[in-house]
């Protein structure tokens, strides 16, 4: 199991529990920002970090060593993705992006016009 399956594990049990990130890091005694990195997957937690939030989301959290990781496909990708965000549609262009953005999405083909038709 990667970091990041196992911050996905631990995003979907705290969810289900119907905890917010502050909510479940006071319950596991560590920080809201603790539990950011855990679930986007940039931190490992220890075996003692991984029992309290198991505690304190109410149920097990299943852990796997010695499994091979495969990059994902580009279809798994976007699964996840789509999983992820449901029906909420990003638009970069909201944000009033910086000129080097604009650029960047123009060279990347997601103009503004393409956000208008959606």
């Amino acid at each position: 199991m990667n970091t990041v399956e196992l911050g996905l594990q631990v995003a979907r049990a705290r969810r289900q529990a119907g905890l917010s990130q502050k909510e479940l890091a006071a319950r596991a005694r560590t920080t809201q920002a603790v539990i950011s990195r855990i679930e986007s997957g940039g931190a490992k937690p220890g075996w003692d970090l991984l029992e309290r939030i198991a505690g304190a989301v109410g149920r097990p959290l299943r852990v796997t060593y010695g499994s091979v990781d495969r990059p994902l496909s580009r279809a798994d990708r976007r699964s996840r993705v789509e999983q992820a965000l449901g029906d909420f549609e990003f638009n970069p262009w909201d944000r009033d992006p910086s000129p080097a953005e604009e650029r960047s999405l123009i060279a990347d083909g997601l103009d503004r016009e393409r956000f208008a038709r959606s």
